[in-house]
Formats: structure tokens, C-alpha cells, sequence
């Protein structure tokens, strides 16, 4: 009975303003956009402590460290889309397309869990 009650009431509001419009696209987009040819730069951004202990990264993915952004941003293409992702899909990675759309990339983060979903494979 506590389950019911539970799974009725609608999930707070994760994101902030700061990154509220930030688009975000799928694991089902990023397939399709794999898929079809699209070239698209992948990013893991889940911190340090979650990649050391996870055996598996998304295929086609390159693990950046969040926290220095600055030291990595120069080695990414302006001219093709960016997908960021983390550990829960909207807290890292988010913020981290938010600070690449500034700096003027095509960047969107992936929505949904990546961990929990155990969606490491994108085909």
C-alpha cells in the first residue's frame, strides 16, 4: 500500500534554473543519430570515483573529467553535436552542456539514468 501511495506523487523538480534550458536528448536519439552516420562527440562526465569503479563506458564515449572542463573544452569540434552524460542524467552532465553551449557548442545532455538504467551500449 505504501508503494501505491508512493509512486503517485510526481518526482521534484531535479534541475536547476541555471541549467533549466539546457536541451537534453535521449539514449534512443543518440542511437539514431549514430545509426544514420551523424558524427556527435560522446562525453562521459561522471565524476572520478563513479569511473573507477564502473567497468563499462558507453560506446563511442570519452570519459572527461567535469571538474577540469577548462583543461579539456579546446579539444572538442564546434562544428558537430556534443552529448555530455553522468551518473543520474541530469545533474553533471547537464551543467556540463550548459557551460559548453556558453562557450558555443551544439551540446545537449543525455537524459535518464546511466548507471541505474544500465544503458552502457548504445546500438
Amino acid at each position: 500500500m505504501r508503494y501505491e501511495d508512493a509512486i503517485k506523487v510526481a518526482a521534484p523538480a531535479l534541475r536547476t534554473k541555471a541549467v533549466a534550458d539546457v536541451p537534453s536528448i535521449s539514449v534512443e536519439e543518440v542511437r539514431e543519430m549514430l545509426e544514420s552516420g551523424t558524427s556527435v562527440q560522446i562525453i562521459d562526465t561522471r565524476p572520478k570515483h563513479y569511473t573507477t569503479k564502473a567497468q563499462d563506458i558507453m560506446e563511442g564515449a570519452v570519459w572527461r573529467d567535469p571538474e577540469r572542463l577548462d583543461d579539456w573544452i579546446g579539444t572538442l569540434s564546434k562544428t558537430e553535436p556534443v552529448v555530455t552524460f553522468c551518473v543520474y542524467g541530469f545533474h553533471i552532465g547537464c551543467e556540463t552542456a550548459s557551460t559548453l553551449r556558453k562557450a558555443g557548442f551544439d551540446a545537449r545532455y543525455m537524459s535518464g539514468t546511466f548507471c541505474l538504467g544500465r544503458q552502457s551500449r548504445v546500438r
